[in-house]
Order: structure tokens, then sequence, then C-alpha cells
């Protein structure tokens, strides 16, 4: 039985055809479903929750970040409340006991305060660089978690700063 008509096109053929085709596909919906989908949706999944968590560990250090600046300006308040409490003491008790030495006693207090002042500024400029070189740790760690992107913490510190002056 041997004919002259292209074998794809013959009558003859069609159900062979038809039946190996439902076998071909039938191991390939089968291959697909239980060998490939499956590694395919557990990669996903192993990514989604590695984003998650990268994204609560990012709100995590927000928080912590934005928990030390509060700290860290009521730190510097009660510096301040304090070196001007300790100022106001000072010059009440100076002006009742040394009412004639009071220009000497006036000049000594307005380097008190200015030491005071500095002290307070020192440690304004220290923790705004601490909290400047942890932010930008946190920052250069999340965009390598998340970007893949190396960044050096001087880099994000430019970058921190740039943002800021707009």
């Amino acid at each position: 039985m041997h004919s002259d008509k292209f074998p794809a096109l013959n009558i003859d053929w069609y159900i062979p055809q038809l039946i190996w085709l439902a076998i071909i596909f039938t191991l390939f919906y089968l291959a697909l479903s239980y060998l490939v989908l499956p590694r395919i949706e557990a990669v996903l999944k192993d990514r989604k929750g590695k984003i998650d968590g990268d994204h609560l560990a990012a709100r995590d250090a927000q928080r912590n970040a934005d928990k030390e600046a509060e700290r860290y300006e009521a730190e510097i308040a009660a510096a301040k409340a304090k070196g001007h409490g300790r100022v106001r003491a000072s010059r009440g008790k100076l002006d009742e006991e040394l009412s004639e030495n009071r220009k000497d006693l006036d000049n000594q207090l307005a380097e008190k305060t200015a030491e005071t002042e500095k002290r307070v500024q020192g440690f304004l400029e220290r923790a705004s660089g601490e909290m400047e070189a942890m932010t930008a740790g946190a920052v250069s760690d999340i965009v390598k978690e998340l970007a893949g992107i190396e960044v050096s913490d001087n880099e994000v510190q430019a970058a921190l700063r740039q943002r800021s002056k707009e």
C-alpha cells in the first residue's frame, strides 16, 4: 500500500497520526506538569519569599533609624535644656552674690554658653554623621540585596546628600 500522496495528506495515515499526537501531547503535558512547572513554581515562591523578607527587613531598618533619630533629637534637646538651665542658674547666683564683678562674670558665662553650644553642635554633627553612616550602610545593603548592585557607603552618602539638597 504505497501511494504517491504526501504522507501527511494521506487519509489512511490520519488515525495513527492523531493517536501519536495524543500520546506525545499527553507525555509533554505530564512532563511539564510534574517536572518542569513545580520547579518553576518553587523558584518563584522562593524569590517572592526573599523579596518579602528583604522588604520587611528594610521596614525594620527604617523604623530603627527613625527611633534612633528621635532618641538623638531628645538627647540634643535635653543637653540644650541642661546647658541653658546651668547658664540661667549660674547667672542668677552670680548676680546675687557678686554684683560688683558682674562684667567679668558675664564674660565667663558667655564663654561657658559658647562652650556648651559647641559641645551641643559637636554632638549634633556626630549624631548626624552616625545616622548618615548607619543609613548609608543599610541602604547599600538593601540595594545590594534587592537590585544586586554593589554600591559603596560613600556613593550612598553622596546620593543622600544630593537628595536632601533637593
